[in-house]
């Protein structure tokens, strides 16, 4: 089993986050502080950290492992988990990920683990403030384009983006939280939600300013990071061998 700890940053998606977890394996440590990089870059502790390149291949066959180790609804913990607000999110998580893979479908039903009661109540505050957001929000008219800004603790735009995007009321749109850098836009018949933090952002205080500072990257084709995360799809050929395991 891993003992020594180590400090990691990453792309600030779930799949560099998965690469972060296969490197702590193959280098046998534990994570001690695991960031994203946009937190780490640039400052007085940077070089502590050690970045982790994401691998979609390899992020891909260890969230399928997890689900033959484990179960569906354990894979799904692990999607809800990551856009959850814990404070030491990614630390708590691979702890999820690393049981899953020892312990199988039960820590799915795991209360009584320290950070499996973290993760549990935070996955159904994650589902409670989607569900307020969603019934609470509202989006203001900006020259056609329908625009909402909030701030919610998680992320929550992922859950609740097929909810908004299926309302007839509303056709081009723009919904940005401003606490997470995350903007669900669409634009035609083309719909995603972007990582805006590599942007230049402007200080947002209302609908105006997101359709302003936003909506000529969407309309122009600008390259802005997808954040989507879509596991399973087996993006690219990339393999494994052997597959990581934990003993």
């Amino acid at each position: 089993m891993p003992h020594l700890f180590h400090d990691f940053t990453y792309d600030g998606t779930l799949e560099g986050l998965l690469c972060v977890y296969l490197k702590c394996i193959s280098m046998k440590v534990r994570p001690f502080e695991v960031k994203p990089e946009f937190m780490v870059k640039g400052t007085l502790y940077e070089s502590r950290y050690l970045y982790v390149r994401t691998n979609y291949g390899l992020a891909d066959r260890l969230y399928r492992y997890i689900g033959q180790c484990a179960s569906a609804q354990v894979q799904q913990m692990i999607t809800d988990c990551f856009l959850t607000g814990l404070p030491r999110m990614e630390v708590d998580l691979y702890e999820l990920v690393t049981r899953a893979i020892r312990f199988g479908a039960k820590v799915a039903e795991d209360y009584e683990t320290e950070t499996m009661h973290r993760i549990q109540m935070a996955i159904r505050d994650l589902y409670r403030e989607s569900q307020t957001i969603i019934d609470d929000m509202c989006f203001q008219r900006e020259n056609d384009v329908f625009v909402s800004s909030l701030n919610p603790r998680n992320k929550v735009l992922p859950l609740i983006r097929n909810r908004i995007l299926n309302n007839p009321e509303y056709d081009d749109l723009l919904a940005y939280d401003r606490r997470h850098f995350l903007l669900l836009m669409r634009n035609g018949r083309e719909d995603d939600i972007i990582d805006i933090r590599r942007l230049r952002i402007p200080v947002i205080r209302n609908p105006r300013d997101v359709y302003e500072a936003f909506w000529p990257y969407v309309t122009e084709g600008r390259d802005i990071p997808p954040m989507g995360w879509s596991p399973g799809l087996g993006r690219s050929a990339d393999s494994l061998t052997p597959l990581w395991h934990i003993a």
